[in-house]
């Protein structure tokens, strides 16, 4: 591509760059602007989803080269190190989710878009494409100019071919275009893909040519049938049984009844496709094509030490996603110490990078249905998978092949570095570099202040550099003095639990109800001895809430996106001030819903905590003040925001609580309550702390959750999916009754779309604290 396509960048778009780049860590960025997709499909489109967009920024991550060239090889559903993949999603999650607010800091609004797994599957209304997202990242790509479409459909780059993912963000910022790639500069039409596809996607049923037109560019790719494609790719059927000449929705459905899941697919399309000019061939190593790399290589160098600032970076880049240590040894001394032979799990391996997260054991609550969301593990595991991640592809830009996720025993590696009293976890990746070697001993916490001042800032700081948004912290004895009025209002309330019994997720729903007795906890039930409660606040992006269902695309997935992101990004954000408080020798440990007041939201990553999960600790810790219907409002965000707290043995400095912020609910219509198509909102209750009174409407756990955790109400969001199952709640007292009436609901979940539900919360939708209103 010549230089003379290039515009001069805005200063905006330059900042822009710049973030995506060197903090979020993207591997390419590009930028379409509005009229790009004059002819894309309104329901699926940038402009359809928000009117007032001007550009659309898309960025990429790479796949390593290793997880592409040494997963998949015995059998694509096998796929090894192509773990990552799983692992890049929750990446680009963050990276779009993180962009969205960047760009709302710089004035502009956005609609950040889920990485994937937010679908219609048949179409909606007249949209009539399948497995349809709200906008296509791999289209946004093209017409971004970091891609142009190959045969196989996938959006290929001169860098990488088809080993990238990407995210798309829709903005109101006008922003230079980047140029478009020539039709047919990247793809060479090989066919490798075409030979290497075991459905037989790309060479039956083929119909035809998609084309798609932008500005004066006409691309094209093979109008496939996406059921077929989706028979490994999607569903997990094994690629070895008799696929049937015809494939639709019914083939596949039956399919998966009879013969349930084999495995994930590592898609050939994407495995064998690497453009001309990166092309080559080493059939000892690997039996898909490899990719030549962007470096220069200098022989006078081959003998020199590794560069020490790479190294250094790498331990840096760790750190900085939450890694305690960074250890690295050579392929000999891992023989050694070990006993394993790292060049068996990849072919020329001299080293391994191990990042270490070394922390206080804590054990969950198993009494309470609700504690694994509080589990480390849902935190730690992406982290330092992200750290490792980040170091594969920088090694790889030094011309080192690199990856993780190769069975590597990590419990050999955790026993040799035990520390008394505290669990390790590891995620440890292998290359080609011939690193510096650290020692095998970790060293211990170097002395910090403690006093509650110096401490309070510390943490704020901490909070701050990982873009928190609201932090406050409370005495522990004001977040427990809240108990004994919760207690009166919530405790002995019955819950009723549904979980689906099938031996796999794309079989008919099929329910076992169980009874909870739910328990108001405290600040004790977390950490004997907690002395303070540090509540962090990350807000939902002010357009994914504004456009959810009421623009032309009636997309709700942005918001849904945006529901699960927070929490995402904020088990991130409290694993790192739990790293920090016991670097100082205290304990800590972190709740999604401290006090269990709240309840879920089922989406595409599975139960999350809903808008109501710790409010009252929020509200302890002066972050707001809660709404009739029992949301807390804040000054800055409103009701548009999610908490975590980090409840730890600590003493610190303390927020006062939130006075003199006068809520409007009894001027206004209560569009929230007459939103509930359950009628969950019940009878007034009041709780009192310190002088400061909140007056709120009790929710009925169970009507809530027929709407929001069971996707039994249409108009909660899954209508706009084209998901029509709309079941009213049974006007019964007897809970067993309900019991039945909520198995049977659940038998007539869509077979598919139970996979991908997409909740909102009605009730927030219709509050001015959220959003205008019309």
């Amino acid at each position: 591509m010549k230089n003379s396509n290039y515009l001069v960048d805005t200063p905006e778009t330059a900042e822009i760059k710049r973030y995506a780049l060197d903090v979020l860590r993207a591997d390419l960025v590009g930028i379409a602007s509005i009229g790009r997709f004059i002819n894309a499909p309104q329901r699926m489109s940038p402009q359809g989803i928000m009117p007032s967009a001007r550009s659309v920024i898309v960025m990429a991550v790479h796949h390593p080269d290793a997880a592409m060239e040494r997963g998949g090889l015995e059998h694509p559903q096998i796929i090894g190190p192509y773990a990552i993949q799983y692992s890049m999603n929750w990446r680009l999650d963050d990276m779009s989710y993180r962009m969205g607010r960047f760009l709302e800091e710089m004035g502009f609004k956005s609609v950040p878009i889920a990485s994937s797994n937010i679908w219609r599957y048949r179409g909606y209304k007249e949209l009539t494409a399948q497995f349809a997202p709200d906008v296509s990242h791999m289209h946004c790509a093209v017409a971004a100019g970091l891609a142009e479409f190959g045969f196989n459909g996938l959006a290929l780059t001169p860098e990488f071919g088809a080993h990238q993912r990407y995210v798309t963000i829709i903005t109101d910022a006008e922003l230079t275009p980047s140029p478009l790639l020539e039709p047919g500069s990247v793809c060479d039409n090989c066919m490798i893909c075409r030979k290497e596809c075991r459905s037989g996607a790309l060479s039956k049923e083929i119909n035809g040519w998609n084309e798609v037109r932008i500005e004066d560019k006409v691309y094209r790719y093979a109008n496939k049938n996406l059921w077929r494609c989706a028979w490994g790719e999607h569903f997990d059927l094994d690629l070895d049984l008799p696929i049937p000449e015809h494939v639709d929705e019914k083939v596949i459905m039956e399919a998966t009844v009879k013969y349930g899941r084999r495995a994930g697919e590592m898609g050939s399309c994407q495995r064998y496709c690497i453009p001309r000019h990166l092309r080559y061939f080493d059939r000892e190593y690997t039996n898909a094509p490899r990719r030549r790399r962007h470096y220069v290589e200098n022989p006078a160098l081959k003998d020199a030490p590794f560069h020490r600032g790479v190294f250094e970076k790498i331990r840096a880049m760790a750190a900085d996603w939450g890694a305690d240590h960074v250890l690295s040894a050579s392929a000999e001394t891992v023989k050694n110490k070990l006993g394993i032979d790292i060049a068996q799990l990849l072919p020329g391996a001299v080293s391994i990078v191990s990042m270490i997260a070394c922390r206080n054991p804590f054990e969950a609550d198993l009494t309470n249905p609700r504690a694994h969301e509080n589990r480390f593990d849902n935190a730690v595991s992406p982290i330092l998978i992200q750290a490792g991640y980040d170091a594969v592809r920088l090694l790889e830009n030094h011309g080192y092949s690199s990856g993780q996720m190769f069975e590597f025993p990590e419990e050999k590696l955790q026993q040799m570095l035990s520390v008394p009293g505290k669990q390790l976890h590891t995620v440890t990746l292998l290359t080609e570099a011939p690193l510096p070697e650290t020692a095998w001993q970790l060293p211990a916490p170097c002395e910090v202040s403690k006093a509650p001042a110096a401490l309070t800032r510390r943490l704020r700081n901490e909070m701050k550099r990982h873009e928190c948004d609201l932090m406050g912290i409370a005495p522990a004895e004001r977040v427990d003095a809240l108990l004994p009025e919760l207690a009166q209002i919530y405790d002995g309330e019955i819950e009723l639990v549904a979980v689906n019994k099938a031996d796999t997720i794309y079989k008919p729903y099929d329910p076992e109800i169980s009874e909870v007795k739910r328990k108001v906890t405290g600040t004790a039930d977390y950490l004997p001895g907690a002395k303070s409660v540090i509540m962090l606040g990350l807000r939902m992006p002010e357009g994914s809430v504004d456009i959810t269902a009421r623009t032309p695309a009636e997309a709700a997935g942005p918001y849904v996106f945006a529901q699960y992101e927070t929490i995402m990004r904020l088990r991130v954000l409290a694993w790192n001030l739990i790293g920090k408080l016991e670097q100082c020798g205290f304990r800590a440990a972190m709740a999604l819903d401290l006090h269990n007041t709240g309840s879920v939201c089922w989406n595409p990553r599975g139960n999350y905590p809903d808008a109501f999960s710790n409010v009252f600790a929020a509200a302890a810790a002066g972050l707001g003040t809660i709404s009739e219907c029992g949301a807390l409002v804040t000054p800055e965000f409103g009701s548009n925001i999610r908490f975590a707290a980090v409840i730890t043995d600590a003493p610190l400095e303390y927020n006062d609580l939130l006075r003199n912020f006068d809520l409007q609910c009894a001027a206004c219509p209560r569009s929230c309550l007459k939103s509930c198509k359950t009628a969950a909102f019940g009878a007034k209750h009041e709780v009192t702390l310190e002088g400061v009174k909140w007056e709120f409407r009790k929710i009925d756990v169970n009507r809530c959750n027929w709407a929001k955790r069971y996707s039994l109400v249409a108009s909660e969001g899954n209508q706009y999916t084209g998901w029509d199952l709309d079941e009213a709640f049974p006007e019964q007292k007897d809970l067993q009754g309900l019991k039945e009436n909520l198995a049977e609901s659940l038998r007539k979940v869509p077979q598919i779309e139970k996979i991908r539900p997409c909740n909102f919360e009605q009730c927030l939708l219709s509050c001015p604290y959220s959003r205008k209103q019309e």
